[in-house]
């Protein structure tokens, strides 16, 4: 069996390295990341990368389809520029306020005939991307993008990935690529190649010029993935040129927090189209549809809500579908007049078809901002498709112009665009905690929720709709309030009831854990299997940490405080009984101590089985 792999890779080889004729290179600023280019006497091009010279991504093919031209041979170089990319800008919401985008770019210039292509690429100490551009004007069909990433053969690779489905509701699973059979592959995709690093793939920049895009696994080179478009592109990419693809991305690194931490999808996206942004509000939501569904069409339980929000200290309140239902009795205009005494903005959920078409979206948007209406919660995309694209770009371009939030559903992954767009706030694109609504329906597990901030998580804000106390998910209580924490979304929509949260000992923490944070740590973890973070907003510090399966203690290294400040660390925990190791029975009930600590200290916090603990650590009084 092994020797039939390398014969099969020798053949890929061949085909893709043949003679080297010219190669280029290009390094990250720090050096430790090199992307190598080659293009054979066949005129094909190909590409590797290597962290610390060590082969990450082996040699992979290049190429795109037109119907001008197929960009896949016969290329000749023509010329290469150079640029250093060294700026920095600011982002309302996200896991890190403060960005500093650094990177050295390589364009290199071919041409076939008279057509011309440029190809793009960028090192970041933290990842590397490529994108195509056709310079030439006029009508430009993209057939497709042979394109790869092929994995070292030498190495064992453990990956994490998800079966794609329009809606991206679904676990990403341990596997190896030689067990991966099915037809496509969601990004982003989580890779741990050998004992040499962390890669995790996905594509940023995505809008209506193009579809989104899957991997898929070879059928004939072995630990080769292939980019596919969406399953629903039932035709080429249509567009006008100049034209440039989305970006391809691989963010590598040596440890997980290089992944967890990584602003690069942020970075390939468009500076923000918005200079006043004073109208951009995050914060955190009561949600009565999980709750009760029937809710969202009852006047007085609106009100309710409204009121708990108020209470808790929570910006919003989500009337979700069914509010404009002929048997409801929500008036929204009414409620928006009350939630306004208490201090509370209202969210107001609709089916994309209803925002379809430009006339309809912007009637009804100028309509829902006149009212008050703070942000928008449009649901049931279910496409990745060129078409569906576009009008994920006219909603939020139409919102955008009526000063609406956006919070999209049954959505595509995101890929950046929240720099573009910030009144983008999150998105679902996520198996989250509303399949445990339905008694029949398995939900996200504690293995699911060990993952998602490895994966999902890295690439943009997800609506999750944490915190649920009432349902018996399989976790503790401690581990879902620690969900606030590592789970990042700009509108947090917090999906339990009133009575759950009034009753539960971490009520404190949901009224003080925020949703924008100026810094993001991974402290330590592993996908499926544990995760501990911290996140700073101002001067405080909140941390998170949950396991799966058994139990474990999580060291929290308090390190990143500041120098000679003390600090008071309140710390939520679960409390232990004799069935602590019956991993099918969770805590419900919550401690809370106090210590006073500095940066010399460090927390061991002992987790139950599917188990969990939260500390918000602020500074000491004089």
């Amino acid at each position: 069996m092994i020797s039939k792999i390398g014969r099969k890779v020798l053949s890929m080889n061949e085909a893709v390295q043949s003679i080297r004729k010219q190669i280029w290179h290009l390094s990250s600023p720090d050096g430790r990341l090199q992307v190598n280019v080659m293009l054979s006497d066949q005129g094909s091009l190909s590409y590797q990368v290597e962290i610390n010279g060590t082969e990450l991504i082996a040699t992979s093919p290049l190429g795109i389809i037109t119907d001008r031209m197929a960009f896949t041979e016969g290329l000749e170089f023509i010329g290469i520029a150079s640029t250093e990319i060294n700026e920095s800008y600011s982002m309302p919401h996200g896991k890190m306020k403060h960005c500093v985008h650094q990177a050295n770019e390589m364009a290199l210039h071919f041409t076939k005939r008279t057509h011309a292509l440029q190809v793009f690429f960028r090192a970041y100490d933290d990842a590397i991307a490529f994108r195509y551009q056709m310079p030439e004007e006029g009508y430009l069909q993209i057939l497709s993008e042979p394109t790869g990433f092929a994995l070292p053969q030498d190495r064992l690779i453990n990956v994490w990935a998800q079966k794609f489905m329009e809606c991206y509701e679904r676990t990403y699973d341990h596997s190896m690529l030689e067990l991966m059979e099915e037809d496509g592959y969601a990004m982003p995709m989580l890779f741990q190649i050998g004992n040499d690093g962390w890669m995790l793939l996905s594509e940023a920049g995505v809008y209506g010029s193009y579809c989104a895009s899957h991997l898929k696994v070879s059928k004939k080179h072995p630990r080769l993935l292939e980019l596919a478009f969406a399953p629903d592109q039932e035709g080429p990419n249509v567009t006008e040129g100049p034209f440039a693809t989305p970006w391809r991305v691989a963010i590598i690194g040596d440890e997980l927090s290089t992944i967890v931490e990584s602003m690069a999808v942020f970075h390939l996206n468009p500076p923000s189209v918005i200079e006043d942004m004073s109208w951009i509000r995050p914060g955190r939501s009561a949600w009565s549809w999980y709750s009760d569904s029937a809710s969202c069409r009852d006047q007085e339980k609106q009100l309710r809500f409204i009121d708990f929000a108020a209470n808790m200290g929570w910006e919003y309140s989500l009337v979700d579908g069914g509010w404009d239902r002929e048997e409801s009795t929500v008036n929204v205009p009414e409620l928006i007049e009350y939630a306004e005494t208490k201090g509370v903005g209202i969210w107001l959920w609709s089916h994309f078809k209803g925002l379809k078409e430009e006339e309809m979206c912007r009637s009804k948007m100028r309509l829902w901002s006149s009212w008050g209406v703070k942000g928008v919660k449009v649901d049931f995309f279910d496409s990745d498709s060129q078409e569906r694209i576009q009008v994920y770009d006219r909603i939020a371009e139409v919102a955008l112009e009526n000063q609406l939030m956006i919070n999209y559903h049954g959505a595509t992954k995101p890929s950046g665009e929240q720099r573009r767009w910030p009144h983008v706030m999150t998105r679902e694109g996520i198996f989250g905690a509303e399949y445990w609504k339905n008694p029949l329906n398995e939900g996200p597990n504690a293995v699911h929720n060990c993952t998602v901030p490895f994966t999902r998580n890295v690439v943009g804000s997800m609506d999750y709709t944490p915190v649920t106390f009432t349902n018996l998910t399989r976790t503790g209580h401690c581990h879902q309030l620690a969900l606030a924490v590592l789970f990042e979304s700009a509108v947090q929509n917090f999906a339990d009831s009133i009575e759950a949260y009034e009753q539960s000992a971490g009520k404190p923490f949901l009224q003080q854990v925020p949703t924008t944070w100026d810094q993001t740590l991974l402290l330590e973890g592993f996908p499926g299997r544990y995760v501990t973070m911290a996140r700073r907003s101002g001067s405080d510090w909140f941390v998170g940490a949950i396991c799966a399966a058994s139990g474990r203690t999580a060291c929290v290294n308090l390190d990143f405080l500041e120098d000679g400040v003390v600090y008071i660390a309140e710390i939520y925990e679960e409390v232990f009984d004799k069935l602590d190791h019956y991993r099918f029975k969770h805590a419900t009930e919550i401690t809370i101590r106090h210590e006073t600590v500095t940066k010399k200290d460090s927390l061991l916090m002992k987790l139950r089985v599917n188990g969990g603990s939260v500390i918000r650590i602020v500074k000491a009084s004089n």
